[in-house]
């Protein structure tokens, strides 16, 4: 886990790097080149290029502006957009540490999942949306920016020809929910198995309970975002750090790495869960596997 020395510089601030994959999320969604976003605010397409990448500084009435013409209509989510441009790095210090609860937060994560170069996801409550399956039991929410997030296929492309870096670590407790729909349950260890055992796919390794780790409350991101380390707690909003701010969340997800199985062994845990909620599904009341799983 560890990064170039710029990842952790106390400068490197969430702020534009989130806000600038936000709004090239929602200009693609409405399907407009750079340049004809650059008609909305009188610009180069690329002074939209800089913007979406974080290298120049998003003032709040082009961010209004864009997004607007982006389709986005609700005030609310306007307005928690324009949040974001007043957290840019000026003369005083820019925040390393953003509580995103405004509208459109889950835009602006989903966002960044989508243009990372390399993800890494540790969940300790709910399945990643980036390798859950259409019937998994979790909150689906309505996006914005859904029209252009990756789908959920072994290999996840940033742009044509550029794949993701993906690793996705499940705390042991993942495979030991019963809330939902067992056969969906049975259904989604049956995809995270078969991407474990994928040369192309993701990485899904799982942190056993034995190991003693705590795992994060919620769903701990990392991304690589233009050459920035950014990471998001994901629980009901976002929590975004950067920098030095982000080192608990830096060594959180270390912590979990170093106590992962290899993919083979997260293999058959996966596909122990498998088995565990078939059988749920055919009777409630037995759980022959529970002992194997919690070990």
């Amino acid at each position: 886990m560890s990064g170039s020395p710029n990842d952790t510089n106390d400068d490197a601030r969430p702020a534009p790097v989130v806000l600038g994959s936000y709004l090239r999320s929602l200009r693609l969604a409405k399907g407009l080149t750079p340049s004809a976003a650059a008609e909305a605010i009188r610009c180069s397409p690329s002074k939209i290029s800089r913007m979406e990448t974080g290298r120049v500084t998003q003032h709040w009435q082009d961010v209004s502006a864009l997004i607007t013409a982006y389709g986005v209509s609700d005030w609310p989510t306007i307005d928690g957009a324009r949040q974001w441009a007043h957290r840019q790095p000026r003369k005083r210090r820019a925040p390393g540490t953003i509580h995103d609860d405004a509208a459109g937060w889950a835009d602006r994560l989903r966002a960044c999942e989508h243009h990372a170069s390399s993800i890494c996801v540790y969940a300790s409550v709910t399945m990643p949306r980036i390798v859950q399956t259409t019937g998994c039991p979790v909150d689906q929410l309505t996006l914005l920016t859904s029209s252009i997030q990756p789908p959920r296929v072994p290999v996840h492309t940033v742009l044509p020809g550029q794949e993701q870096d993906v690793t996705v670590l499940l705390d042991g407790a993942m495979l030991l929910r019963t809330l939902g729909n067992p056969l969906a349950m049975a259904a989604q260890m049956t995809y995270l198995q078969r991407l474990a055992v994928s040369p192309h796919g993701p990485r899904i390794l799982v942190v056993p309970l034995r190991a003693g780790v705590i795992p994060p409350p919620g769903t701990l991101h990392r991304f690589q975002l233009h050459g920035h380390e950014v990471f998001a707690e994901e629980t009901w909003h976002a929590v975004y750090t950067g920098g030095t701010d982000g080192q608990t969340a830096r060594d959180r997800l270390a912590a979990g790495l170093e106590a992962a199985e290899a993919p083979e062994t997260s293999a058959t845990l996966l596909g122990a869960a498998r088995r565990r909620f078939e059988l749920l599904a055919k009777d409630p009341a037995s759980d022959a596997l529970l002992e194997e799983l919690a070990a």
